[in-house]
């Protein structure tokens, strides 16, 4: 009996167990509506960052998009097919938003529709660098574009060939969405701040019940580079669990019914797990194809591999001996605690050829199918993936291709905290930022002309960079030096997060952009690339604005206020300070300049009295001790305003700055520390040395005589008009006056010169001593108008008095006839030398 009684106990916990593994393997397919999809694009198109995105409805008709590359070739990209069957690269595919079937009938996993499609533009011309189906052009059988590629995947296990294009591919089990157009999935257009086209197809994966989107997107930086994005969003109550991968069918040629020169071509590593590239191989037609991670998202593991036979794309291929290989694989893995030996190809060495292998006695062998070819394709696989309810998760890949001898420059802005260790940035840190440019071309060399990062207002570059451009609020610089295949140019510099980080931060985050301006040697093709990185700033519980600038109103006084103004000796300036506070600040609080200004000549800066303000209304004078505005509710400000005038006479830079001391919060009296205002610089420009006549005698006047036949010695009448010098320099000088009888300019009456022998003819009494006389003939060279030199000065110098009445004599020969003379002295001003 016992025995007996025991069967159907045993039959029992085996038919109960079955019955636990059938049931667990059952998937509840939602039926999905159209809204339901447009409330999920909703979502996800926070996370893909785009809010204009434009619904191509119904039957839609696909798009492609372009990024220049160099002379006339261009990346483009597109979902489903991008030809004409003439090769001319052409848009009008109708069947990428139907459903995506699969097939095996050729030994090779296939599936149709909605299929990324990245390629070269060449002259117009589509120049392959995926296998692209036959005739997969507008016209033909353009659902057949990319067929060979099974792109994404959300897998639970890698165990056989099948989950990759069947059971768990993204685009074979997707729901059905619009039975009236038979849509499975939206298509949507947008542009992005480059005004370059972005794609997406939006639909939902039955078999984890999740909605997705793919996006393509070309590069923000402006590089030839595509992102292929994938959003997964979970709209269900229970965490969906997966693990991404994306796998590719390369094919590098612009005969694209001809793929058998490209599919024995290796395969080789970036290094550092950055990914990989391929080669074309042709000799007539030189091109290369590379995917990388370094991107938000990007994927952690790739492989190279044989596109088929094997037929799991977990496994790389097949030995020599047409053994499949053990390892490396790529299989699915929930956690990052295995063996390396299943992380692919991530670990190889720069430049490693992916499809050579080793045995273990240590002789290489080529990686092969079931054929003895080397087909290649790829597969990228992310982090096991546990999507809560509500989430969305992103996965990310760059693709870019180029032909000869073109560069693919990929530009990079990194920082890290060096004060900070909690993974926080507040007010004060330092940050040390990267700034790099790798070049991923093919027989390239891209020159860097410039390179230009202008900081946010929250961030304070470290005077000492030798990046820095003029204004000290940024890099300007021009390194013109060459990037070549594969090599990487890196600049760095840092940066203090200052106290206007706070106020200038959307949402706690400051962005801030590099911008690398270079050609291709050998071509004109300027372009410029650029990438951004987004800072999270702690924000305090208080934060406030205070802003020092200065205008030099003398030059203009309608001119804008600055950091830097250009003065000269006697410029009088304006100088503004505004404050904003985030809370309210009492009457304790006390505006402070600091001790570069003064009150008197001596000082570089001379305040100008009574032209201090405070929000428009009159101050006293007392800035050094401080100037004290009223309570001030938060976040209004108070604008100090008051005048200079630059004293100084010397090439030099003054720095000034203001601070705001004894701050207190109004409502809690909490002590408010604040840092002081920005620094201006005056850059002072003494007056270029002027020497010049300002005025001289316009007529020396000796009078009427009757000739007599007697020689005469006259002394002038009057001097009409000043003798007005400038001489800025504070310099010894002397002023000449020379005149010479031989010239056109001598005494005369028509033709008829006053003197007409050699003796003299004009003296002038150039003694300082006003009680001794010093009569000096005048010369040619010309003689002092006083025996004692002057001194330069900033103000012009009147010397009237030394050619004014009686100090001027005329010699009036015997033989003088009567009639009218005029003639002309000649002034002259002459440095000492100095003893």
């Amino acid at each position: 009996m016992k025995g007996y009684q025991a069967i159907p106990k045993v039959f029992l916990l085996v038919f109960t167990a079955l019955l636990m593994v059938l049931t667990f393997n059952i998937t509840n397919t939602k039926a999905i509506t159209k809204t339901d999809v447009l409330a999920a694009e909703q979502v996800m198109r926070k996370y893909d960052g785009i809010s204009s995105w434009r619904l191509i409805d119904n039957v839609a008709t696909n798009q492609y998009g372009s990024i220049p590359i160099g002379g006339n070739v261009s990346l483009g990209y597109a979902f489903g097919a991008a030809r004409d069957a003439n090769g001319n690269v052409k848009a009008g595919d109708k069947t990428i938003t139907l459903r995506s079937n699969y097939d095996f009938s050729t030994g090779i996993p296939h599936i149709t529709n909605s299929k990324i499609n990245i390629f070269l533009i060449d002259n117009g011309k589509y120049y392959g660098i995926l296998h692209q189906g036959d005739k997969s052009y507008v016209g033909g059988n353009p659902e057949n574009a990319s067929i060979s590629s099974i792109d994404f995947a959300l897998l639970e296990n890698s165990n056989t060939s099948s989950p990759f294009y069947d059971g768990m591919n993204l685009l074979t089990n997707a729901s059905q969405i619009d039975s009236s157009y038979k849509t499975y999935k939206l298509f949507y257009t947008a542009n992005d701040k480059n005004g370059r086209k972005v794609f997406k197809l939006v639909g939902y994966f039955s078999k984890k019940n999740v909605y997705f989107e793919i996006v393509l997107r070309p590069s923000p930086s402006g590089s030839p580079v595509v992102q292929r994005e994938l959003y997964v969003y979970n709209a269900e109550s229970t965490t969906a669990k997966f693990q991404t991968f994306y796998g590719e069918d390369t094919g590098l040629n612009p005969d694209n019914d001809d793929n058998s020169s490209v599919d024995n071509v290796p395969m080789f590593a970036i290094g550092g797990g950055l990914g990989l590239y391929i080669e074309s191989g042709l000799t007539n037609s030189e091109s290369k194809l590379f995917i990388t991670n370094n991107i938000d998202g990007g994927f952690k593991d790739f492989m190279g591999r044989v596109l088929a036979n094997p037929d799991n794309w977990s496994i790389k291929g097949k030995d020599n001996n047409k053994a499949e290989i053990a390892s490396p694989k790529l299989p699915v893995v929930t956690d990052d605690n295995h063996s390396s030996s299943l992380d692919g190809d991530t670990n190889a060495k720069a430049d490693q050829n992916l499809l050579i292998g080793k045995s273990n006695s240590g002789q290489e062998y080529k990686i092969i199918d079931g054929s003895g070819k080397q087909d290649t394709s790829y597969i990228l696989r992310w982090p096991y993936t546990s999507l809560a309810p509500g989430g969305v998760a992103k996965y990310v890949s760059n693709i870019g291709a180029t032909v000869k001898p073109y560069a693919i420059p990929t530009v990079k802005k990194t920082y890290k905290n060096l004060t900070s260790k909690d993974g926080t940035n507040n007010v004060g840190d330092k940050l040390h930022f990267t700034l790099s440019v790798r070049n991923d071309g093919y027989g390239s060399n891209w020159i860097i002309s410039k390179i230009k990062d202008d900081l946010p207002k929250g961030l304070t570059i470290d005077p000492n960079s030798a990046l820095i451009n003029e204004s000290g609020t940024g890099i300007d610089y021009n390194p013109n030096t060459g990037v070549t295949d594969g090599a990487t140019a890196t600049y760095e510099f840092d940066a203090t997060i200052n106290n206007k980080a706070p106020i200038y931060a959307p949402n706690g985050i400051l962005t801030n952009t590099v911008q690398f301006t270079g050609y291709n040697k050998g071509f004109s093709d300027t372009r410029t690339y650029e990438d951004s990185v987004d800072i999270p700033i702690e924000i305090p519980n208080y934060s406030y604005d205070f802003t020092h600038q200065v205008r030099n109103i003398t030059a203009d006084p309608n001119s804008n206020f600055s950091d830097t103004v250009d003065a000269t000796t006697g410029d009088t300036l304006e100088i503004k300070s505004v404050f904003t506070a985030s809370v309210a600040t009492d009457n304790r609080t006390r505006y402070v300049n600091n001790i570069n200004t003064g009150y008197t000549s001596k000082d570089k800066l001379q305040l100008v009295p009574g032209s201090v303000t405070l929000n428009g209304a009159g101050q006293s004078d007392s800035i050094f001790n401080g100037i004290y505005p009223p309570v001030t509710p938060a976040n209004q400000s108070n604008t100090f305003i008051f005048h200079v005038k630059v004293n100084s006479n010397i090439e030099e830079t003054i720095e000034n700055y203001a601070q705001l001391l004894d701050a207190t919060n109004f409502l809690t009296g909490e002590s408010l520390y604040i840092d002081p205002s920005n620094s201006i610089y005056i850059n002072v420009h003494p007056p270029v040395p002027t020497t010049s006549f300002i005025e001289v005698p316009e007529l020396i006047d000796f009078g009427s005589i009757n000739s007599t036949g007697t020689e005469k010695m006259l002394t002038n009448k009057q001097t009409k008009g000043n003798l007005i010098v400038s001489h800025s320099a504070e310099t010894p000088y002397q002023v000449l006056v020379s005149y010479d009888n031989n010239s056109d300019q001598a005494l005369a009456n028509g033709d008829d010169k006053l003197i007409q022998d050699d003796g003299l003819s004009l003296l002038l009494d150039n003694s300082s001593n006003e009680a001794v006389d010093d009569w000096e003939p005048l010369s040619t060279t010309g003689i002092p108008i006083n025996n004692q030199e002057f001194v330069g000065s900033d103000e012009p110098l009147d010397l009237t008095k030394y050619v004014v009445l009686d100090k001027w004599k005329l010699r009036v020969p015997s033989t003088a006839t009567s009639g009218q003379y005029s003639g002309q002295v000649t002034w002259t001003i002459a440095d000492t030398p100095i003893e």
